[in-house]
């Protein structure tokens, strides 16, 4: 998939995001700093380590293994907003989450491939570039929708409805992506890596089911941003690696993907457009 279609997708996935948004809704989250520091412990400290010692438990080969634990330490991932508005989830812990931990996935990946004893280069200024693209991308057209919101109602809603829209067709153009490029090629990586990759996206999403003391929309927000890991990141460190490791990520997006969007729907089922706690 095209580097300006995923672009596209950050964009219009943060534009719809903004347009539901207010600042008061971001005021909320200093009330809660627990819920923001366990979230990213659960990201950068957790499902990397459980990655980790899975991999080693399955007795994994080392290409697929490394594979696995890059997606896994990769946290930030640019559809986890959009898959907390699909969820109804709260979308200013989704989007605040993404900002943290996007930065935070260069220092966690080349810490977890070695801590699982791979040989990996760190991310370097092109991971720098990378990550500070990706921070643009959400920051800016998420500020533009949240002004839209306060300044013309009437006409963010409108926006809200057209980027929306926009990004239900790039996401379904994505997972196309990985179904074409990874569906086929599973059996290559053999089903030990595959239930690997199934139970750490599973991991991640029944965040939701545990009683945390905190709103149903707050769990729904940590889990699925969670749920999508940064996979751009993830390849972008794995292209000095084999092509074994590439397909593992290909197959680990079109798990992530496969799990995480019907689960997404199954919890809009009955809620309110947009829940915030």
């Amino acid at each position: 998939m095209s580097t300006v279609a995923v672009a596209a997708l950050l964009v219009a996935s943060m534009l719809a995001i903004g347009t539901a948004l207010t600042a008061g809704d971001f005021r909320m989250l200093l009330r809660r700093p627990a819920v923001l520091v366990g979230a990213v412990a659960l990201n950068v400290v957790v499902v990397p380590g459980l990655a980790v010692v899975l991999t080693w438990l399955a007795d994994l080969g080392p290409d697929a293994a490394l594979g696995i634990v890059l997606a896994a330490a990769a946290s930030g991932g640019g559809t986890g907003a959009l898959l907390t508005l699909y969820a109804r989830g709260d979308l200013a812990i989704s989007a605040a989450l993404q900002g943290i931990h996007a930065p935070l996935g260069l220092v966690s990946v080349p810490v977890w491939a070695a801590v699982g004893g791979h040989d990996v280069l760190p991310a370097g200024a092109g991971g720098i570039l990378l990550v500070g693209v990706a921070l643009v991308g959400q920051v800016v057209p998420l500020a533009a929708g949240m002004w839209l919101l306060q300044r013309r109602p009437d006409v963010a809603r409108r926006v809200h409805q057209g980027a929306r829209r926009v990004a239900d067709v790039l996401l379904a153009v994505l997972v196309a992506f990985f179904v074409v490029t990874g569906a086929g090629r599973l059996p290559q990586l053999g089903w030990r890596t595959v239930a690997v990759v199934a139970v750490v996206v599973a991991a991640c999403l029944a965040l939701v089911l545990l009683p945390w003391p905190v709103p149903a929309a707050v769990r729904r927000a940590v889990a699925m941003t969670t749920t999508v890991r940064n996979l751009s990141l993830a390849l972008f460190v794995a292209s000095v690696a084999s092509t074994t490791v590439v397909l593992t990520l290909l197959a680990y997006g079109l798990v992530m993907y496969g799990l995480s969007l019907p689960v997404a729907w199954w919890l809009a089922r009955g809620t309110s457009p947009v829940a915030k706690s």
